[in-house]
């Protein structure tokens, strides 16, 4: 289990970002976090150029004005919520500033889709970026913050990384439906086929290869002790893991998909290029990756 307490929204201002936020504060209120920020960072090599050119009262300007926006920001998500959004205006380089701001928070969101395309947070190279040198769990929103989290879909294969994030499923969805998702692979069949051996050899072998994956996926909920009246199974063979998630989180319906930044066998370029980023991409709800 973990204990998070707080949680960072990165903002440029965007209708992404501000779902971004919203959910931050939705999450302060239902999941027990106590801390809730949102930061909207002013690029420096801009401010750098304004000041070249000695134009200091639209430099004051645009920090005034980034001040205003977020306050007004944080006014109406109180609002809406009961909860007060913490206001943080920094200057500095886009991406080391949400980095080194967000050292201080438990988790990180971003807007699926931002104001401008190279400064778009949650897809793209900023993205890919952050993920790859930050072990901060990020949140990537991309729904409207309507309710709290109800279905979560967490993708499951046994390593280090999928049991943090079964923990960080059940913290943002304390009581929410948790459904697990495993996608197995009946090794040496493709192989069997090719020497001829019988169908009826190969069905009791994909028997035995599914038995082993539900055994395994019963000890992997043992070891981690959450209630086991809220978890749900899905065990799946084969085939393209990304579209088998995305088809798991079709049919039930999920507002939440949380996947373990690495795998048990793939690299972490590997697997952040091939199913991390694919999910980020294509999938329509909200997205955790854990570190």
């Amino acid at each position: 289990m973990v204990n998070w307490q707080s949680i960072l929204a990165a903002t440029d201002f965007s209708a992404d970002a501000r779902r971004a936020a919203e959910r931050a504060a939705l999450l302060c209120a239902t999941a027990g976090l106590s801390r809730g920020a949102v930061l909207h960072v002013l690029e420096s090599s801009w401010l750098d150029a304004l000041k070249r050119f000695s134009l200091r009262a639209e430099l004051d300007q645009s920090r005034t004005n980034a001040s205003w926006v977020l306050d007004d920001w944080v006014a109406t998500i109180r609002e809406r919520s009961g909860i007060t959004l913490e206001p943080q205006v920094r200057v500095g380089k886009v991406l080391n500033t949400i980095l080194e701001a967000s050292a201080d928070f438990d988790v990180l969101a971003l807007g699926a889709r931002g104001n401008h395309p190279l400064r778009d947070f949650a897809v793209g190279t900023t993205a890919e970026r952050l993920l790859r040198q930050t072990r901060k769990r990020i949140l990537v929103v991309k729904s409207e913050a309507a309710t709290p989290y109800q279905r979560v879909l967490v993708a499951v294969d046994f390593s280090s990384h999928s049991r943090r994030a079964l923990a960080g499923g059940t913290a943002l969805a304390p009581q929410g439906e948790i459904h697990l998702a495993h996608v197995f692979e009946a090794l040496f069949e493709v192989e069997m086929r090719y020497a001829s051996v019988t169908e009826e050899t190969i069905q009791e072998y994909r028997a035995k290869a599914r038995a082993q994956a539900e055994a395994d996926l019963q000890r992997f909920i043992d070891a981690f002790g959450v209630d086991d009246g809220r978890l749900h199974r899905s065990i799946e063979q084969g085939g393209h893991v990304p579209t088998k998630l995305l088809d798991k989180v079709r049919e039930i319906g999920a507002d939440l998909v949380v996947v373990g930044k690495h795998g048990q066998s793939l690299t972490e370029a590997l697997l952040l290029g091939s199913v991390t980023l694919h999910l980020l991409t294509a999938c329509p709800c909200d997205v955790l990756v854990m570190q």
